[in-house]
Formats: structure tokens, C-alpha cells, sequence
């Protein structure tokens, strides 16, 4: 009886030590989170890989490429002069006095257009900075470009006329426009074409045929019958 206790005490006590032993041990972490958390790194590092040195490289020389494309801008318009010679003028009008030409093959560019149609405006290529204008609807140009695209010039500094002087003692009558010149009269007239015509001499013929320009006076010396008379 005696060795008995003392065998189960000796049992007792290893039980005790053992179930205390396995209580201290670590639980270890469950193998299914373990290989979900590796599985994310994975899918995280295929979806978004590091960029080489050399993707980075191409992504800065594409991007200076489109950075540096230089803006489309509208083609020049010109101007060539065929058939003879194209006068430059003053103003966008026949009547503005010509101050310089064309030669016949010379090509220009158009600078603007103005509200008078079919006249541009040009840099007069014999006076660097000057600039004059031309017609365009005549045979004696032919125009490449858009004028459309070219900016406009609605105000132009109108033409200043000249004055006929009318030296006979005859009446006139001046055309076109039918403007009478009494005898020792001085009339305003613009710039232009003009025939004058003697009233006082049957038939009405010719007494001057004058082209008028800016800043001038005109003096008609002579009456329908070719005699000349003098100014006072």
C-alpha cells in the first residue's frame, strides 16, 4: 500500500508538469492566412512593376517630343506680278498716287487685305519697312494663299485731292462727273482720270486730258481751239 501512493504521486505529478508544459508552447499562425498575405504581395508586385532605367528614358523623350511640337500656323499668301508691270500706291484706290512698282515675274507677300475689295497691302520691296498697296483684279496678278486668312484693314487715311485751274476764258465741263469750270475758276477735284471738254467751241472738243494726284494743282492752258491763254 505504501508503494502504491507513492507510485501515483510520482504519476500525478508528471501530469501536472506536462499539461503546463503544453500551455506555454506558441500557437502558431494559421498556414492559409499565411499563404493569402503571400499571394497578394505577388498579385501587388506583377500589377505594378518597378520601371527600368531605360522605360524611363523612353517615357521623357516621348513626352519632350510632344512637348516641343511647334504650333501649325496658316500659309503665307503672295503675290505675283504678271503680263508687264503693277503699280504700288498709297491707299487701296486708283485714285491714291503711285509711288513705286512691280516688276513683272517679282513675287510678294501679302500683308493684309482692306475692306476695299480686291486691294492688299504689301511691303514696297525697294524700301525696307515702307509698305503700299495693289490691286488684285486685274490681269496683271496672281494671288496664292487665303486672303481670308489675313487680318483686315477697315480704316485707311483717305486720299487729300488737287485743284484744276481753268486759265481760258472759256467755259469747261469736266468728266466724268460733269463738273463745270467757269472761266478763271479753281475747282477741287480727287485724284483720278478726268477729260475736259470746251463748252464754248462747237462740238465740244477735248481741251486736256489730265491724270489728277494728291497735293497738286492742274492748270488748263489751252481752250477747244488750241489757243493758249495765261493764268493770273
Amino acid at each position: 500500500m505504501g508503494l502504491s501512493k507513492i507510485y501515483f504521486g510520482i504519476l500525478a505529478l508528471t501530469l501536472a508538469f506536462t499539461s503546463q508544459a503544453c500551455s506555454a508552447l506558441p500557437t502558431p499562425a494559421p498556414v492559409a492566412a499565411k499563404s493569402a498575405t503571400n499571394q497578394s504581395s505577388a498579385v501587388k508586385s506583377e500589377s505594378s512593376p518597378r520601371p527600368t532605367a531605360e522605360t524611363q528614358n523612353i517615357l521623357l523623350a516621348q513626352t519632350q517630343t510632344v512637348e516641343n511640337t511647334p504650333t501649325p500656323t496658316a500659309d503665307a499668301v503672295t503675290v505675283t506680278v504678271v503680263n508687264g508691270d503693277l503699280s504700288i500706291r498709297t491707299g487701296p484706290d486708283l485714285s491714291f498716287d503711285a509711288i513705286a512698282k512691280l516688276q513683272d515675274g517679282e513675287t510678294v507677300t501679302v500683308l493684309a487685305r482692306s475692306i476695299m475689295d480686291g486691294w492688299v497691302q504689301i511691303e514696297i520691296p525697294s524700301r525696307a519697312g515702307e509698305t503700299g498697296w495693289i490691286s488684285i483684279q486685274t490681269n496683271y496678278s496672281i494671288v496664292t494663299g487665303n486672303l481670308l486668312d489675313l487680318p483686315r484693314i477697315d480704316a485707311v487715311e483717305w486720299n487729300v485731292g488737287s485743284y484744276l485751274i481753268n486759265c481760258t476764258p472759256h467755259q469747261m465741263i469736266v468728266k466724268p462727273g460733269n463738273t463745270i469750270l467757269q472761266p478763271q475758276s479753281r475747282v477741287w477735284f480727287m485724284p483720278g482720270t478726268y477729260s475736259v471738254y470746251d463748252l464754248d467751241v462747237d462740238g465740244q472738243p477735248v481741251a486736256a486730258n489730265l491724270t489728277v494726284l494728291e497735293h497738286s494743282e492742274y492748270n488748263i492752258r489751252k481752250d477747244g481751239t488750241r489757243k493758249q491763254w495765261t493764268c493770273q
